[in-house]
């Protein structure tokens, strides 16, 4: 049930991407390099031919931002990667934190350079949590702060939940900016060297964005929002602090659960929203959270949507590839650059732990 009746609007999306910039073939080679280096100084050896046959291949991901800069620096130098007969794993959660929270706030700053502020900030992010926050440091030097509020721990489908506070916060606040920082490069796990581990580690990478929640009629007017949990599914997907950053488990079973749910929810979806199902999977656009291709795909194959109906989710993946919960906001932000026509609508899906699908309903003003 939603909590406010307001119209809210989604728009004025400002992507900002990590300076450092790899394809994926280097960070592959790069990824496999840093296993083999941590089993080595333990005494230990890992197969990097049979690891390089698991990981993500670049016809599915071109290239991916970072903000990181340990690929280019040897092993002994690195910044969160340093592996030493002492590091074997690298920097531990604490210099990772702060790495998060410098970097955090530079794209902030950057941001709002020349932007006005908003009334209320939702600051969103799965990977780094410090306290005081990073929106905390940067807007407690200015004459009229926003109320901030922090939305963090939901993983890829946080972008939603993030909308339906704004929502929430409609009738006290003008204007509610979001943004979004993920630094998935600070966890990589150099202890496990799983097929579902190696996929997990050239799948994600870093991203940032901010988008603007309103009542002035542009962009995206938000229609619903829902979730569901799926039955049997809390093992297939976690996200763990741990003491060299985060833990990631992802069973292969993930995009055959979601495909066989998603149906049933987009049907329920239509039915709350008092849309026909059959038209809206026919004329709708769908961004979808590309948690891999085989998500996408699964989706599609079980909508029978066509290739131009989640052309932009695919060409995220291909260009920037995971970057967690800010992945769908970029994926919104390419559809808007489509100029569809007003009353299009577009159908947003992400998936995270539980496993939670969360689904947004939208429509193009």
């Amino acid at each position: 049930m939603e909590m406010n009746n307001q119209d809210i609007f989604i728009h004025s999306f400002s992507p900002i991407f990590p300076r450092e910039i790899y394809s994926q073939d280097e960070l592959v080679k790069w990824t496999l390099a840093a296993h083999s280096k941590s089993e080595n100084l333990q005494g230990r050896k890992v197969k990097e031919d049979l690891l390089k046959r698991i990981a993500v291949k670049s016809s599915t991901i071109s290239k991916r931002y970072s903000e990181c800069p340990d690929v280019s620096h040897e092993w002994a130098d690195g910044k969160i990667y340093r592996l030493t007969q002492e590091t074997p794993y690298g920097s531990d959660i604490k210099i990772r934190g702060a790495f998060f929270l410098e970097k955090a706030i530079t794209r902030i700053r950057e941001c709002y350079e020349a932007k006005d502020l908003p009334d209320h900030f939702i600051h969103v992010t799965c990977t780094g949590y410090v306290s005081p926050s990073p929106p905390q440091y940067f807007f407690a030097g200015k004459k009229s702060p926003p109320a901030i509020t922090h939305a963090y721990h939901m993983g890829c489908y946080a972008s939603l939940p993030a909308i339906r506070l704004a929502r929430a916060l409609a009738g006290e606040a003008e204007t509610v900016d979001v943004f979004h920082n993920e630094i998935c490069s600070l966890h990589l796990d150099l202890k496990e060297h799983t097929p579902e581990q190696i996929v997990v580690q050239t799948l994600f990478a870093d991203g940032h964005i901010q988008y603007r929640i309103n009542s002035e009629r542009k962009g995206y007017k938000v229609l619903g929002i829902k979730e569901k949990i799926i039955p049997d599914s809390l093992r297939d997907m976690s996200w763990i602090p741990s003491s060299h950053g985060m833990e990631m488990t992802l069973s292969r079973e993930v995009p055959n659960k979601v495909g066989e749910q998603i149906l049933n929810f987009i049907k329920e979806l239509a039915l709350e929203q008092g849309i026909d199902f059959a038209d809206l999977v026919q004329n709708s656009i769908f961004a979808i959270h590309p948690g891999g291709p085989k998500i996408i795909d699964a989706v599609q194959a079980n909508l029978g949507l066509r290739d131009d109906q989640v052309s932009e989710s695919k060409k995220v993946l291909f260009e920037r590839g995971n970057m967690s919960s800010a992945t769908l906001p970029h994926v919104w932000c390419e559809v808007m650059k489509k100029n569809y026509s007003p009353g299009t609508l577009v159908v947003s899906l992400a998936f995270g732990p539980g496993i939670t699908v969360f689904g947004g309903l939208f429509e193009v003003v």
